[in-house]
């Protein structure tokens, strides 16, 4: 018996990272994955992964910064699957600048997709989800950026921050219907995200993914890197029935980067 068993779970940001490893230990736990992100190609390779592991899945491309591309893809999961249980809002990134130097663009870009994007998939969800006794799960993916501020990321961690103040609406609003709204605020998780900018050959929206080698050396010095695999894992937690009294609020997963 798997924790999910009977569950349909829609993630966002699922092509890679995060996103990814959820899919792949949600289906391992028996629970259908619809999966949806920005870019297709490596989304439908999550599909097929989890269908060769012999898990049941789907998933199409979908900006989540777009109200009308969140409900294809929540209309299309129920269409599918026949329900939705559990969302994970896991899609973000990084746009990083000190405050003088930054652009209208790199803040409305993380504004958009960390907050804007997790609200609009949450509205998509509503018709599926608020539904008496309908017990479902809603995990919010931010970062202890939002609980403590960090230098060269203002958006990043407003946008962070938010999701915080959201998370706890969802909950008290929901918590009716059985609902359950949660944080999991991250700290070093090694992702495209965190790896060295330098390095990297791939870009989003026009510039480099990635932190400063000097940055990223600095934090190797505090603390171990998690893996997506061992960042799945407290999502894993928030979304099965273990945790079916918890809500609104905010799991700090930094291995002590936060305290």
């Amino acid at each position: 018996m798997g924790k999910l068993d009977g569950k349909v779970a829609v993630i966002t940001g699922a092509a890679r990272g995060i996103g990814r490893a959820d899919a792949l230990l949600f289906a391992r736990e028996g629970a259908s994955v619809f999966v949806t992100d920005i870019d297709e190609t490596p989304l439908r390779e999550v599909v097929r992964e989890v269908q060769s592991a012999g898990g049941r899945a789907d998933g199409v491309a979908g900006d989540v910064t777009k109200r009308e591309d969140c409900q294809r893809v929540m209309d299309k999961a129920a269409e599918k699957f026949g329900k939705i249980d559990i969302l994970v809002n896991n899609a973000g990134l990084t746009r990083d600048a000190l405050i003088p130097r930054m652009t209208d663009s790199q803040w409305d870009l993380c504004i958009d997709i960390s907050l804007k994007g997790t609200f609009n998939c949450i509205r998509a969800a509503s018709k599926y989800m608020m539904k008496p006794e309908h017990n479902g799960r809603i995990i919010n993916v931010a970062s202890v950026a939002g609980l403590m501020g960090n230098i060269g990321q203002i958006n990043y961690s407003a946008a962070k921050s938010g999701l915080i103040g959201l998370s706890k609406t969802v909950a008290r609003e929901w918590q009716r219907f059985g609902i359950t709204c949660n944080v999991i605020a991250y700290g070093f998780v090694d992702t495209r995200l965190t790896r060295e900018k330098e390095t990297q050959q791939e870009q989003v929206g026009g510039e480099s993914v990635g932190i400063p080698k000097k940055v990223r050396d600095f934090m190797l010095l505090q603390v171990k890197p998690m893996t997506p695999e061992d960042a799945a894992r407290p999502v894993l937690f928030l979304a099965s029935d273990d945790a079916a009294f918890i809500t609104g609020h905010v799991l700090n997963v930094s291995a002590g980067i936060y305290m």
